[in-house]
């Protein structure tokens, strides 16, 4: 069969190149039939299974095109990408080298090996073979892209900006570089350009959560008398860190409607019950979209209010009011005559919870301090690390058992009222005790882990002027900000 020449083929062909590759294979499939010893056709049908992700039957029909063809081109390729999705790295790296035996100057399987290398933490590796796929193809975006998170990561920011805005120029609506550079340059305080990318976001991690899109975007803040829904993205840490710009939307003599997660809507309304032109509305319920305006997203106002260093002058650390009946009832619960201390080592989220997180017993220095109470703020399950902490070193860390941390949002704010400071890693904890005002020891990662409002070289929150921030002086690391959060609350003691 000339299959280049077939019109289903061709047509086969296109719908993968668009994504849809349950129709793409069902056509090869049915071209199989008249050629099962085509290792091409093989090839592709192997290639539809992996995008669906149906990774065995990828592995299966793909070791059946080498079994045709055993040099074919691209196939040792793919059998890496489907060892590396099933986490068979060695396997992996395998695969990629028998194809750039048969085929060396293949760029794409050099930075699929430097992506795997990435994953490994072999960053000089991947390093090295994303430089190779670029001097094999300057035009190629993707290593350019992959490269620059690696020195993104060794504090190269110039060099590191080069490469993605090339990366851009070179590759259409490349929005995983996009938002490369929306958080670098946030993280840098480059906040004007850093807000421009944030607005694709919607393309990539949020596709498909935009609202209220036929409602033209509020853009223009001199305007007065409208509507304006701001609407909730991402999640309640988020919602949270973009609720400090709030105020400043208020101020402009508009109309508003602001969405949060249910969780925290009653929050927002007991926080500001003063203001009188707002309608705060949990994310369940229904919006009259008849009356509105404009529309924004609420991480979206940074880019009308938050443009310089200059507008992060916040006249009141606290701006989130904890249930005040419930926050006394815990403070008389937690009473020992010691200072009551909050803590927070955990974070859940997928791809870099592990970069954020501080295992329990690395804590010891700050728990073994004997003019503190310390009290569980951690969401999930923490019955094992702390009992093996009470029973090899007798230190008791106190748990509200009947707290649900992560649904009742309102009592996790209670909790947190009723505490004199909060020690905690980089999650909701963070946010939450942030805007409550309290005196807040952030523990962060020297890099990977690291997100963007965490701006490089400050020591003290931008969002939250009640948060000192300690980094680690090398990734994986945390004896330093420990050693150093140790000898700062020590002296909280000193001066009492």
């Amino acid at each position: 069969m000339r299959l280049n020449k077939d019109r289903q083929f061709i047509q086969a062909c296109q719908l993968a190149d668009q994504g849809r590759f349950v129709e793409s294979l069902n056509i090869f499939l049915d071209l199989e039939k008249n050629d099962p010893q085509d290792a091409t056709l093989k090839l592709l049908i192997a290639t539809s299974y992996f995008e669906l992700k149906e990774y065995a039957q990828a592995m299966y029909i793909t070791k059946k095109c080498l079994e045709l063809s055993p040099n074919h081109h691209q196939a040792h390729h793919l059998l890496g990408n489907i060892l590396r999705a099933l986490k068979s790295p060695q396997e992996a790296l395998k695969a990629y080298d028998e194809e750039i035996e048969i085929n060396p100057n293949y760029p794409d399987v050099l930075n699929d090996k430097g992506i795997l290398f990435f994953k490994l933490a072999r960053d000089d590796e991947a390093l090295e073979s994303y430089e190779k796929a670029i001097r094999l193809d300057a035009s190629y975006a993707d290593p350019l892209h992959n490269k620059a998170i690696i020195l993104k990561r060794r504090a190269q920011f110039k060099e590191a900006k080069t490469l993605l805005h090339k990366a851009t120029q070179l590759k259409k609506n490349f929005y995983e570089a996009f938002a490369e550079l929306a958080n670098l340059h946030l993280y840098l305080c480059e906040f004007k350009e850093g807000w421009e990318f944030y607005k694709t976001r919607f393309e990539s991690e949020l596709r498909g959560q935009k609202k209220f899109a036929s409602i033209p975007a509020w853009t223009n803040t001199e305007l007065q008398g409208k509507t304006i829904v701001l609407y909730d993205e991402q999640g309640v840490g988020d919602q949270i860190l973009y609720g400090t710009i709030l105020r400043d939307a208020f101020l402009t003599h508009n109309n508003f409607i602001v969405i949060t997660d249910p969780r925290l809507t009653s929050v927002f309304k007991r926080s500001f019950s003063e203001v009188k032109n707002t309608v705060f509305l949990g994310s369940d319920n229904k919006v009259d979209t008849s009356a509105i305006d404009y529309q924004l997203a609420i991480g979206d106002l940074g880019q009308l209010f938050r443009t310089s260093l200059n507008h992060f002058i916040i006249p009141d650390h606290q701006y989130l009011i904890a249930d005040r009946s419930r926050a006394y009832a815990y403070k008389q619960k937690l009473d020992t005559g010691k200072i009551n201390c909050g803590i927070s080592w955990k974070s859940s989220r997928d791809t870099i919870g592990s970069d954020k997180s501080v295992a329990l017993k690395e804590w010891l220095p700050i728990l073994q301090l004997e003019d503190f109470h310390f009290i569980d703020l951690q969401y999930g399950d923490t019955f094992n690390e702390r009992n093996t902490i009470q029973h090899e070193h007798q230190i008791k860390i106190t748990n509200i058992e009947a707290l649900d941390k992560f649904n009742d949002i309102e009592g996790l704010l209670a909790l947190i009222e009723a505490c004199d400071i909060v020690i905690t890693i980089s999650n909701v904890t963070a946010h939450i005790a942030g805007a409550l005002g309290k005196k807040v020891f952030l523990m962060v990662p020297y890099s990977k882990g690291r997100i963007w409002y965490w701006h490089e070289g400050l020591k003290q929150s931008l969002w939250y002027p009640s948060i000192q921030i300690f980094t680690q002086i090398k990734s994986g690391d945390w004896s330093v900000p420990i050693s150093e959060i140790k000898e700062e609350i020590a002296k909280e003691i000193s001066h009492e």
